[in-house]
C-alpha cells in the first residue's frame, strides 16, 4: 500500500489546527488533527498527499520500525471506523488456490494473509541489480521480482526518469513493531493507520514503492504529479510489474489509490492485466492463489 522493504526513517509531526469563531454566541469549534506520527505523512483526502519527508540517507529499518504504510489503511478502513465497527479480517477462498506462498499470484489482501513465518528464500538486495534506494540498508525483492526492476529502473532513465524505491521486502515482525508502536499511540485506533500484519503485499517479496526527488523522496501524491509515474503507468507492465491499488477501485481492493506500490506478477500476467483493463485485484481473484504455506 503508498506500501511497502524495511523502509525509512524520517521523524515529523504534523500538527493542523482548525478554529471557527462563530458570529453570534460564545462558542468556539475546535478541531486538532493530530495525522501523523513517527516520520510518517498525513493522510487527508484522497487528493492529499500521505507524506513521508525521506532523503536518500534516511535509515531504511527505521523507517520501517516505525510505519509503514501498506500503509494507511485508514484508506481502507475508515468507512468502518466512521460507522463505530472495528475492521475484520475475514478469510474466502479462491476457486483453484495453491499452497504455495512463493506462487507470483499469491492473493493478499485485507481478507487474505501470509504465516508470520514466512520468508521468501531468494530475496536479493536491489543494488546487485542498480536499483537506486533510499537509506543505508538495502531493500531485497525477490530475485525474478529484482532482475525486471533493475530493467524497468534502466529504462525508465533511459527516458530521463529516475525512480528511487522507498521499500520493497517487509517481514512479518517488522509490519508487527509498526503496528504496535501505532497501537501505543492510537489505541484502538492503530487499526485506521496501519495494515494488520500479515496482510501486506511486501511481505511476498514482490512489492515495491516509488519515489524520488521530483516528490521530495515522499510517498503519497506529490509522487503521482511526477513525470515518473507517468512513465509508470505506461510502461511497468512491460516489465512484469502493474499498479497494485489504482484509482477508484476502494471497494474492491480496500485501499484507496495509491500510486506509488507496485507489484511483481510477471511479464506475462502483466500484459493479461493490461489488455483486459482489468485492476490487479480482479485478476488476483479471478486467476490467483490463495497463500497456504
Amino acid at each position: 500500500m503508498f506500501e511497502a522493504g524495511p523502509t525509512r526513517k524520517g521523524p515529523s509531526e504534523n500538527l493542523f489546527r482548525h478554529a471557527r469563531k462563530r458570529r453570534h454566541g460564545n462558542r468556539f469549534g475546535i478541531i486538532v488533527a493530530l495525522v501523523f506520527v513517527f516520520g510518517v505523512g498525513c493522510a487527508l483526502s484522497g487528493e492529499e498527499a500521505i507524506a513521508a519527508p525521506m532523503g536518500p540517507s534516511t535509515s531504511a529499518s527505521e523507517w520501517s520500525r516505525l510505519f509503514y504504510s501498506d500503509a494507511i489503511s485508514s484508506y481502507a478502513r475508515e468507512d468502518e471506523a466512521s460507522m463505530g465497527r472495528q475492521p475484520e479480517e475475514q478469510t474466502r477462498v479462491l476457486p483453484g488456490s495453491s499452497t504455495s506462498c512463493d506462487d507470483m499470484r499469491a492473493l493478499v489482501d485485507r481478507s487474505h494473509s501470509l504465516p508470520s513465518e514466512y520468508v521468501p528464500e531468494d530475496l536479493v538486495p536491489l543494488h546487485d541489480y542498480g536499483v537506486p534506494t533510499l537509506g543505508g540498508d538495502v531493500p531485497r525483492l525477490r530475485r525474478e521480482a529484482a532482475e525486471h526492476l533493475g530493467r524497468l529502473v534502466e529504462s525508465a532513465a533511459a527516458d530521463r526518469e529516475k525512480l528511487v524505491v522507498a521499500s520493497a521486502f517487509r517481514s512479518y515482525e517488522e509490519q508487527q513493531l509498526s503496528h504496535e508502536r501505532l497501537r501505543s499511540v492510537f489505541g484502538t485506533g492503530a487499526g485506521m493507520m496501519s495494515a494488520t500484519p500479515g496482510h501486506s503485499q511486501h511481505q511476498l517479496g514482490t512489492a515495491v514503492d516509488f519515489t524520488n526527488a521530483a516528490a521530495g523522496y515522499k510517498l503519497g501524491m506529490p509522487f503521482a504529479k511526477t513525470s515518473a509515474y507517468w512513465w509508470l503507468e505506461h510502461h511497468a507492465w512491460e516489465y512484469g510489474f502493474v499498479l497494485a491499488y489504482p484509482r477508484g477501485e476502494k471497494e474492491q481492493t480496500g485501499y484507496r489509490w495509491e500510486p506509488w506500490h507496485y507489484r511483481y506478477v510477471g511479464v506475462r500476467d502483466a500484459k493479461r492485466i493490461e489488455d483486459s483493463g482489468q485492476s490487479l485485484q480482479e485478476f488476483l481473484e479471478s486467476a490467483g492463489t490463495t497463500p497456504q504455506c
